[in-house]
């Protein structure tokens, strides 16, 4: 089963885990709305996919964007990486 990791506010990583746990190993790293280093809002959540010990970033999207977009990106990109990988 390929690991995803989802970084984004508590609310969307829930949806989105709920949406992808059926096929996906899940893990949320839970995004709190502040940038510790900045002190600015967060604007930028992504999913990630393990791939030989590696996180690599499949998607991002503002914390504010359609949970079916975010899906449907999700899905695009994730194809096409896999594409990729099996030839």
């Amino acid at each position: 089963m390929q690991k995803l990791l989802i970084r984004a506010t508590k609310d969307l990583a829930t949806k989105l885990e709920e949406k992808l746990r059926h096929h996906y190993d899940v893990q949320l790293d839970i995004l709190d709305g502040y940038d510790d280093k900045n002190k600015d809002t967060i604007n930028v959540c992504e999913i990630k996919v393990k791939v030989r010990r590696e996180w690599i970033t499949l998607c991002r999207f503002a914390p504010n964007e359609n949970l079916k977009d975010i899906l449907t990106m999700f899905q695009v990109n994730y194809e096409l990486k896999a594409g990729r990988r099996s030839k």
